[in-house]
């Protein structure tokens, strides 16, 4: 396998993780009605999410390669079961901030990666996109880890500490 080749089945499996992830962020958005703030930053971050996947989509297409169906069918099915997994528990919005904010170090993890790889086969402009993608999830992150403790406190009064 080629490095370009090897690049490209990287970046199909970033297009599965990004396609997993939305599912799971439509079913964490419905748990946070109830916090406005959270509730539209995970909405935004869904739409994000829905045009990371077409950015590297189209970095996958820009290589010759094409996105790989069994690897969607599989994210989308992972996505679904991980969304549904903290929903019975009383302190859902924690489980969700620690399973969301995991999932962005993970997806800056591969973003990095991503980004130096498409360096390193002199593949610049992809190298810009991921770079912008990875800006986002860095974003996320940091709103992730501002609300944990908001989250933990709502959590523990409800549990009447």
């Amino acid at each position: 396998m080629s490095s370009r080749d090897r690049l490209i089945t990287w970046l199909n499996d970033a297009y599965a993780m990004e396609q997993a992830l939305e599912e799971t962020l439509e079913r964490h958005a419905k748990d946070a009605e109830g916090e406005p703030d959270v509730h539209a930053r995970i909405r935004r971050h869904i739409d994000e999410t829905r045009q990371q996947a077409e950015t590297v989509r189209g970095c996958i297409e820009s290589l010759g390669g094409s996105v790989s169906g069994t690897k969607s069918v599989f994210a989308n099915m992972f996505g679904a079961m991980q969304g549904m997994i903290n929903r019975p528990a009383r302190d859902t919005m924690v489980k969700n901030a620690i399973a969301d904010y995991a999932a962005e170090h993970f997806e800056i993890a591969s973003y990095r990666a991503l980004i130096e790889a498409a360096e390193q086969v002199g593949e610049t402009d992809i190298a810009r996109r991921l770079t912008a993608i990875l800006r986002q999830e860095e974003d996320m992150a940091r709103f992730l880890q501002e609300k944990l403790p908001h989250a933990v406190d709502e959590s523990l009064a409800l549990a009447g500490r």
